[in-house]
């Protein structure tokens, strides 16, 4: 996942070569062996083979604390970080924005975790692995929910609701495409939440479950502390979530929507940066991060932009 510039990179490894194969080879700032540090310039994930340390570009600034370059090689962007991680207390304490106690909610009757990965959720790139992993199922006892894929949304290691979606991609004129659970606020809930941890610096943001599961398996979140995806239900994003991102201690956000959400991306990107250090990322060809390729997907965090830059630069160009 290319996140920061092939000079910040070259800067940060020390005594860097580059290989034929498109990486650097550099002694390790972990251990410090020398020349068994391999580090990819194009996905910049990483492995030492001689202490066996391995991750993403965000676990290794992380670790050498230097998060502040994920948004740029700026002071400036440093210096905010801080002022976020002084402010954020102070904010959460004072922020009249209540999060109320979410209602536990309980599974359809029959309920249970895929065993096998059915031609829809196949066709939407997700596996019988990815099932068990996200506790993805279907029950054959409650007709209301017959052919409907349920997905469970933890908050406190609760099931706080389930996402519904009919399980074609063509859905029968008798049939909702969507039949989640009822009475769930799902503007106080944040889908991969319960993920983040003390160590987390950075959220991206998506819309859809399976917009951050696609993204979960292209950057390896599931083995980084330091990154993690949250999907947003759909092309808003409440103050209610953005205190839950806060209280997390969350300081680096990037927002990843889908291609029609132009609006959106501009009207939130602008809201978050009040409270983040805030980037902006959009597939191309007009897809969903979920339809694109694996290049395809790392090719989107290579243009990494501020919501100003992304509302001149992109914006501009779509309205001529």
């Amino acid at each position: 996942m290319k996140l920061i510039s092939d000079d910040d990179l070259k800067d940060l490894l020390i005594n860097p070569k580059p290989t034929r194969s498109g990486q650097y080879i550099a002694d390790c700032p972990l251990c410090g062996k020398s020349q068994h540090f391999y580090i990819s310039r194009k996905t910049q994930m990483w492995d030492c083979k001689k202490c066996h340390s391995y991750g993403s570009i965000y676990k290794l600034l992380r670790l050498l604390d230097k998060t502040y370059l994920l948004a740029g090689s700026t002071v400036e962007n440093k210096e905010r970080i801080e002022s976020i991680r002084e402010m954020t207390q102070e904010l959460v304490s004072n922020d009249d924005t209540e999060l109320s106690e979410l209602p536990v909610k309980k599974m359809p009757v029959g309920w249970k975790v895929s065993a096998k990965s059915t031609k829809y959720l196949l066709s939407r790139g997700i596996t019988s692995e990815d099932c068990k992993r996200y506790n993805i199922g279907a029950t054959d006892m409650f007709r209301k929910y017959e052919n409907y894929v349920l997905i469970p949304v933890y908050d406190g290691g609760e099931i706080r609701g389930f996402l519904g979606r009919y399980g074609a991609r063509k859905v029968p004129d008798n049939k909702l495409r969507y039949n989640n659970s009822i009475g769930t606020e799902f503007a106080e809930l944040l889908f991969g939440y319960d993920e983040i941890t003390e160590r987390t610096s950075t959220v991206i943001l998506v819309e859809g479950c399976f917009d951050k599961i696609a993204v979960d398996k292209v950057l390896h979140l599931w083995d980084d502390d330091e990154v993690k995806c949250v999907c947003t239900f759909g092309k808003k994003i409440s103050d209610k979530q953005i205190k839950k991102l806060m209280l997390k201690g969350v300081t680096n956000v990037i927002l990843l929507y889908d291609f029609d959400a132009i609006k959106e991306i501009k009207k939130y990107g602008l809201e978050l940066e009040k409270y983040f250090v805030t980037s902006i990322t959009y597939t191309s060809d007009k897809k969903d991060i979920d339809e694109c390729s694996e290049d395809e997907a790392l090719e989107v965090f290579t243009h990494l932009m501020k919501p100003r830059d992304f509302n001149e630069g992109v914006i501009g160009k779509l309205k001529k």
